[in-house]
């Protein structure tokens, strides 16, 4: 008998047609949004990437100095020169990044900002697959424009790596659990049990990774013992494959005990009592206080705004609610084991040593405004079901909006005003960099470097070494650099030039001789740049006039024989390597002993330059006995250009108990590496390799 009935196929045919009808009409407005968020992400992570932060603070200059010692062939798992010791993942990044890209503020930042990026991707995936299009595009759109996660995606850290490891990880394990086919299963639990091992490359936190692997198993054996049964072979593979991964991590820890600990254990006398309160103090600081270094964060700036940190406590309240299903237990032990590393760090609240709890912290929002719009779909009454709806979407999109105009107004305008931002990121120096990067002043430029000491710091740098390698762009541009406690460059004989002095106040630093120089300097007036950084020089006439005296004031002999003719020497006079002595100066010439002889030298440039030299100065008691000596040179003279007057400034101490009399000073350049000197000239003939300048009288 006919029947007007759907039989049982059709009716299945139509409820999957009608499910798909229902996806297709859910997701249609994901993919837009989804690309609208990353697109806001991306410019919060790039937009004025050169300038904010204004440059780079000590810890991001030693990552680069460390992914550099990679670049060189030192290469490790993991980096014992700093405490704690630093895992060597990033480096390799940061290494490969800047070989292919090249050097310079930005360029060391972009590895950051990629994986900023890719983690928020990976994230918004993960979300999606544990809750739905809804929380996961909520906390796509929380994570996207945060300050912590901005601010972590433009730091030139090793912390930059852990979000996105920490997806992975949690990821696959996720798609390993939730797969169906076996062979779907293993293949994600080996790339589980990869990604776990090699999260260990990457931030002294990442040891919670594996604790949160072992308990989520101890959960899911209470829980639902069936499906650990059911992959326990793949939960062992994955494990052991962990372990095959770290096991040169975990014997170079054994042989060097405490290199990961961020504080010795044994200093920490009151670890267990301070243990809980450091812990409530980070998860506080989401909402609360935050993160109160000025390097991280604006100081007491929390994470979340009140209406966030408002739907964080009802999702949490949610997830605890919840906490058998396994998206939400999850979440809950994440964030848990997330904030254990806080303990053990005496400096808390510290968003560094939270970065496992990056991804995972906006879902809690995201989940209770869920919960929320669950809440009014079950109205019965349409209208009102919808608009309530429409409501709760116009909330979500307002919280993004306002919580992205507060992290714009507190990143780009507030925190890199602060002082104390400004002085641990060395802005000076990030603006100076800036203004040399975007200049199109033709001058030529001098800067003043002054050395520092390895031995005390391995990772002290020179100003010329942080502008040319690490914060400039252009390393193209010729500069010239000197250290302006003992020389000054005139370049192009005392034209038209730039002279920088990166920490300003060069009255402090140059000697009087010079100083006397910068009377022909005026403040260039750089917006931005404080006073006395950028001065222009330009004193051509004097320095020629200055220059002409000396052929006829200033004295000098060869030495006697048998190196040479003793005889009177002609200023200026040529060295070898196209340097040429056009002059001195002695302060004062007539000392007592114990006192300082300050003699200045005036050097001349007439092709290209020589590394490595340096000028000895020898007072003298007889032609071949040296009484007292310096050996120094302020100036790069590999940076050098053809024209170029540097001056030398030379103090060397009389000994006390100096017999009185007159002693003869003596100057030459050599190559401290080989020991070679430089042949003086007169005309073709090389005559001798020092030259005489005038007598010091000791008076009694």
């Amino acid at each position: 008998m006919a029947t007007n009935k759907p039989s049982d196929q059709s009716r299945s045919n139509r409820t999957n047609d009608g499910d798909r009808r229902k996806k297709s009409r859910h997701e249609w407005w994901y993919l837009p949004a989804a690309v609208l968020l990353l697109l806001g992400a991306a410019f919060f992570r790039e937009w004025k990437l050169g300038s904010v932060p204004p440059g780079m603070h000590d810890e991001e200059l030693i990552n680069a100095q460390l992914s550099d010692e990679m670049r060189q062939g030192d290469v490790s798992v993991i980096y014992d020169e700093t405490e704690p010791a630093r895992e060597g993942v990033y480096y390799a990044l940061l290494a490969a990044s800047t070989a292919v890209t090249g050097r310079g503020l930005i360029l060391w930042r972009m590895p950051s900002v990629w994986l900023g990026m890719l983690s928020l991707a990976m994230m918004t995936r993960l979300m999606g697959r544990l809750f739905g299009d809804r929380v996961s595009l909520m906390t796509l759109g929380l994570a996207a424009i945060s300050f912590w996660p901005v601010w972590m995606g433009r730091s030139i850290q090793h912390v930059a790596a852990l979000p996105l490891a920490t997806t992975v990880v949690i990821y696959a394990f996720t798609r390993a659990f939730q797969s169906k086919q076996l062979t779907t299963a293993s293949l994600w639990f080996t790339i589980g049990g990869l990604a776990l091992g090699a999260a260990q490359y990457v931030h002294v936190t990442a040891w919670t990774l594996l604790l949160l692997y072992f308990v989520i198993i101890i959960c899911m054996v209470v829980i639902d013992r069936e499906i650990v049964k059911k992959n326990r072979a793949n939960i062992f593979y994955a494990l052991m494959l962990c372990i095959v991964l770290i096991l040169p991590l975990v014997i170079y820890i054994a042989r060097h005990p405490g290199v990961r600990e961020v504080m010795p254990i044994a200093e920490q006398t009151r670890l267990i009592v301070e243990a809980p309160r450091r812990i409530l103090t980070s998860l506080a600081a989401l909402v609360l206080r935050g993160d109160m270094l000025p390097q991280h964060n604006l100081p007491g700036r929390p994470v979340f705004e009140p209406v966030s940190a408002a739907l964080m406590a009802i999702g949490i309240g949610v997830a605890l609610a919840r906490w058998r299903k396994g998206p939400y237990g999850l979440v809950l032990l994440w964030l848990v084991i997330g904030l254990i590393p806080t303990a053990f760090n005496p400096h808390t609240p510290d968003f560094e040593f939270m970065g496992v709890l990056l991804p995972v912290i906006y879902v809690f929002p995201a989940i209770g405004l869920s919960t929320i719009y669950d809440l009014a779909s079950q109205t019965k009454q349409d209208r009102l079901k919808a608009n309530l709806q429409r409501l709760i979407s116009l909330a979500v999109a307002g919280i993004i909006i306002a919580n992205a105009l507060w992290t714009y107004r507190d990143y780009f305008v507030r925190w890199p005003s602060l002082g104390d931002v400004r002085l641990n990121y060395q802005a000076d120096l990030g603006l100076l960099a800036h203004y040399l990067d975007t200049s199109q002043d033709s001058s030529p430029i001098s800067v003043c470097s002054t050395p520092v000491d390895r031995g005390e710091d391995p990772f002290a740098l020179t100003n010329a070494e942080l502008l040319s390698r690490y914060l400039m762009h252009r390393h193209n541009q010729p500069i010239r650099y000197f250290d302006c406690t003992q020389s000054l460059v005139l370049a192009n004989g005392g034209e038209s030039q730039l002279l920088i002095f990166p920490r300003g106040h060069y009255y402090d630093r140059l000697p009087g001789q010079l100083l006397s120089w910068m009377r022909y300097a005026d403040d260039e007036q750089v917006p931005g740049i404080r006073p006395d950084v950028i001065m222009r020089f330009e004193a051509r006439e004097e320095v020629a006039s200055y220059m002409g005296a000396f052929t006829t004031e200033a004295m000098a002999v060869w030495p006697p024989p048998p190196e040479s003719t003793g005889e009177l020497a002609s200023l200026p006079v040529p060295f070898g390597y196209n340097i040429t002595l056009l002059g001195y100066d002695i302060r004062d010439d007539h000392l007592r002993a114990g006192d300082w002889v300050e003699l200045t030298t005036y050097w001349r440039v007439d092709g290209p330059p020589p590394t490595g030299m340096t000028v000895f100065t020898h007072l003298l008691s007889n032609p071949v006995v040296v009484v007292a000596q310096t050996d120094s040179l302020g100036v790069q003279t590999g940076t050098l250009e053809v024209r170029d007057i540097f001056i030398q400034n030379t103090l060397i101490g009389t000994p006390v108990g100096m017999s009185k009399g007159e002693y003869p000073l003596s100057v030459g350049l050599y190559f401290p590496g080989s020991g070679e000197r430089l042949s003086a000239f007169e005309g073709d003939q090389a005559m001798a390799t020092r030259l005489f300048l005038r007598s010091v009288t000791i008076e009694p």
